[in-house]
């Protein structure tokens, strides 16, 4: 059968499988760490270690509380020693170059974690610069953003609804009044035998 690009069945409930071995693996690298200098823990990458000994051993893997039970029962009787001593090796491999360069996978959930944080920052920043949060150093999260988005909408609004208030226009001439000031001349009439020469536009309105 192909199984290329088929996707998984959908359940309506959500549901998620995990390795329980990881998580042996860590509890072991904690353990066997204790024993080791303060200042070699600290240079250590667990990942790398994790990594180095999981390529080793036997995945098991669970998808319910009953399952994980059950797989550290099966751990416990089958793998103990294996762990141990994958774990032990893989200590030893990375303790060798304990400071070498390396390019961490970035998971795609901690990718979107970023980007959430990044966009908190930004609301954040542009509600303080027009000063719509309660005060200055208030801390916006992913709990009272919708709350405080309101309120800000709110502000916004009774903002834009206030009397707007037009500057007073100057008190208009009476007509009466017109008389003290004489009307300029008005054009000169072209006709066909006007030349233009003679016509000065100083005197003119054109």
């Amino acid at each position: 059968m192909n199984f290329a690009g088929r996707k998984p069945p959908v359940s309506s409930h959500a549901s998620v499988h995990i390795n329980v071995m990881e998580t042996l693996v860590y509890e072991e690298i904690d353990k066997q760490l204790r024993f080791y200098p303060r200042n070699l823990r600290t240079y250590l990458n667990l990942t790398e270690v994790a990594t180095y000994a999981l390529n080793r051993l036997s995945p098991l893997y669970a998808s319910s509380q009953k399952g994980i039970e059950e797989q550290r029962r099966v751990a416990g009787r089958q793998y103990k020693a294996e762990i141990t001593s994958a774990v032990r090796r893989a200590i030893a491999a990375v303790e060798r170059d304990p400071l070498r360069s390396s390019t961490p996978i970035v998971s795609e959930m901690e990718v979107k974690y970023q980007e959430a944080a990044n966009t908190l920052n930004e609301i954040q920043q542009i509600l303080q610069s027009y000063q719509l949060l309660d005060y200055d150093n208030q801390v916006l999260t992913w709990d009272n953003c919708p709350q405080l988005l309101r309120k800000a909408l709110t502000k916004l609004t009774k903002a834009q609804n206030l009397p707007v208030q037009v500057p007073q226009s100057q008190p208009s001439r009476p007509v009466s009044d017109s008389a003290n000031y004489p009307l300029p001349p008005p054009p000169p009439l072209r006709t066909s035998n006007m030349n233009t020469q003679e016509i000065d536009p100083k005197a003119t309105l054109w």
